[in-house]
């Protein structure tokens, strides 16, 4: 595979990837999709001491996955080279199985939303781009109970000082109660603010209907469009339970 040419760039700079390209330094956004972590993700990210932009697909069971996430951020004009810490956002299985024990050495923040109201908004985003990932509610409460047992299980394996779990419902209704955990969670100063700056979102990186948002805010309530068969919804109230049963006992 040919170099990037921003790889070469920075090849030539002699700047050493290897003092940031470590998991110790990573905080990695855990969740699924439509929990809210578009906007977290972009109020982390807009701090100083955060490097990184949203959701990069890197592995991170891959050998050396933080230098591929720098390299990620490189190449979308993102790494902050005086950064603290290196910022991901993870919310599919395939991208944190088989992850390394340094895994766990990094920061972890858990994002989850309640199921019935998660599992129609994917199959409305899905919708809306007219795009066939999710077509019916099987699918999309296949994927939501899945990754809510894959999230509790990561969080088994992370040190208690080194994982907070936040609820969707929580973010949203008291958003700088959430980010003041978190300031103390990642020892930030100055402290995280609720503003970013409004932009398209880079395509797979985050929620692209949530471009001219810049803060967390609850978004319009929209109407239940979808009927779940008991079954589905049953086991994934089950998953989402048994998450909450970890983080919060």
């Amino acid at each position: 595979m040919p170099v990037p040419a921003f790889a070469k760039r920075l090849a030539g700079t002699g700047l050493g990837l290897a003092p940031h390209a470590r998991h110790d330094r990573c905080v990695y956004l855990l969740g699924h999709m439509r929990c809210g972590s578009t906007a977290l993700s972009n109020v982390l990210c807009a701090h100083p001491a955060i490097s990184g932009y949203g959701e990069s697909h890197i592995d991170h069971g891959a050998p050396a996955a933080p230098g591929r996430l720098i390299l990620n951020q490189i190449g979308a004009g993102r790494w902050k080279p005086g950064a603290r810490f290196l910022f991901d956002k993870i919310l599919h299985d395939g991208l944190d199985v088989d992850v390394p024990t340094a895994f766990f050495t990094g920061r972890a923040i858990f994002l989850t939303r309640s199921p019935a109201p998660a599992i129609d908004s994917i199959l409305a985003l899905f919708a809306s781009l007219d795009s066939r990932d999710y077509p019916d509610a099987t699918s999309a409460a296949a994927y939501y109970t899945a990754r809510l047992a894959r999230l509790s299980e990561l969080w088994d394996h992370f040190p208690p000082e080194r994982r907070l779990a936040l609820r969707h419902e929580s973010l949203i209704a008291a958003p700088e109660a959430a980010l003041a955990r978190l300031t103390d969670f990642l020892a930030l100063g100055p402290a995280l603010k609720n503003a970013y700056r409004a932009s398209p979102t880079r395509p797979g990186a985050g929620d692209p209907l949530a471009g001219h948002r810049n803060r967390i805010a609850a978004a319009d309530p929209s109407p239940r469009h979808v009927a779940f068969s008991p079954d589905e919804l049953a086991a994934a109230e089950a998953a989402h339970a048994a998450f909450i049963a970890r983080t919060e006992p």
